[in-house]
């Protein structure tokens, strides 16, 4: 039996512990001895016994006291590394010796990294390692250079951020790198999404696996409501509830992390709230259009359940999940932070009565469904299975 490391680094979605607690499972399961380095621990998901949990080294604006990056917003994959710390000198020999205390301490055969660079970057040459993910997180390593997701430049020199990159590789032990984006090369790389969704479709050499859904989605059925499954951003997003209100639609909603008074407070709007998550089947089957902040997982059981969604963004990963909703005529997309009310409660109106929407979507369902299948956890336990083998 194997000794199997996954770490995970970046990225706030709930879809990054689904993913690697089920990975976590089926390893158990079999027999390995599995270690479980995240950048939080209350990821709310039981593990078995014999999976141990470290805290993963911490990217340094992801702590509340370090605060945010001032500057122009990101525009690349390479801007966003830059703006979480990779603008500093000694973030990546940091990094890296976090990890090095883990091997140490673990001593892992293979590494399973999720939205993991600076993991990557410390296992290179040391172990066998695998990429799980979505399209978004999993970039290319043969790009000579991050592609804008925005249509705009990158906000960050790339040429100065690979030097600080190379020199704390150096500082580290490790060989430079010749590009930024070999930053993300390991062995096996599984991009966990729907192709139609894949921001780096055009830059891929191999095929996508499915998105990480860890729970039956369901078929949309005749219901009439609108379902807005929101988190604490869009809970902050007085506009949008405006606009609810002012559409006048039979409106249900689940508010992640939602306090009682918060719930109390959604109520008086006269909307439905759920004070406790609900099955997805039970959503598609009662609603005529979803809501969400765009997650990955949500948004892809939308897709393969028949429902058109409005994607609420209010970061770039989730922008771009809009933006392919709406290019597929399934839905549509607006920056949390240019809600009008007036302006979407007509927007939302159009699109719940529009019939075109409901039979496009529930017609693509099926190919979508299709491919919920094999897993990507499965694709990720079959993979580390022929690395070992």
């Amino acid at each position: 039996m194997a000794r199997i490391l996954l770490g995970w680094e970046l990225g706030a979605n709930r879809g990054h512990w689904v993913r690697l607690s089920a990975i976590a499972r089926r390893l158990a399961e079999q027999g390995h001895e599995i270690a479980l380095a995240a950048q939080r621990l209350s990821g709310g998901f039981e593990l078995p016994e014999r999976v141990t949990q470290w805290q993963a080294p911490v990217w340094p604006r992801l702590l509340g006291s370090v605060g945010p990056m001032g500057g122009p917003a990101p525009n690349t994959m390479g801007d966003i590394l830059v703006r979480m710390g990779l603008d500093g000198e000694d973030v990546l020999p940091s990094l890296i010796q976090g990890w090095e205390a883990i091997f140490a301490a673990f001593r892992p055969d293979v590494v399973v990294a999720d939205f993991a660079p600076a993991l990557l970057c410390a296992v290179r040459g040391r172990c066998a390692s695998i990429i799980v993910g979505s399209g978004f997180d999993t970039v290319p390593a043969t790009l000579a250079s991050f592609p804008s997701m925005t249509g705009q430049p990158a906000a960050y020199g790339e040429a100065e951020a690979l030097d600080r990159i190379n020199r704390g590789l150096s500082q580290s032990g490790r060989a430079p790198l010749e590009r930024f984006p070999q930053m993300f090369e390991a062995d096996r790389v599984l991009p966990g999404t729907f192709a139609e969704l894949d921001f780096h479709a055009r830059w891929r050499t191999g095929p996508v696996v499915a998105p990480s859904v860890a729970h039956p989605v369901g078929e949309a059925g005749e219901g009439e409501e609108v379902f807005l499954y929101a988190d604490s951003s869009l809970l902050r997003t007085a506009p949008l509830w405006d606009g609810l209100v002012r559409a006048a639609l039979p409106t249900r909603v689940y508010a992640q992390g939602a306090s009682a008074a918060q719930h109390t407070e959604l109520e008086k709007l006269g909307l439905r709230v759920e004070r406790q998550p609900i099955p997805f089947a039970e959503i598609a089957r009662r609603s005529r259009v979803v809501m969400s902040y765009g997650g990955l997982g949500f948004t892809s059981s939308a897709l393969a359940a028949g429902v058109p969604s409005v994607v609420v963004h209010y970061d770039l990963e989730k922008r771009l999940n809009g933006e392919a909703i709406t290019r597929l005529q399934l839905g549509g997309h607006v920056y949390a932070g240019a809600i009008q009310a007036d302006a979407f409660a007509t927007s939302l109106r159009q699109l719940y009565q529009n019939d075109s929407f409901q039979r496009r979507a529930r017609e693509l369902a099926l190919s979508f469904r299709e491919r919920l299948y094999p897993t990507q956890e499965e694709m990720a336990v079959q993979a580390l299975g022929e690395l070992l083998a």
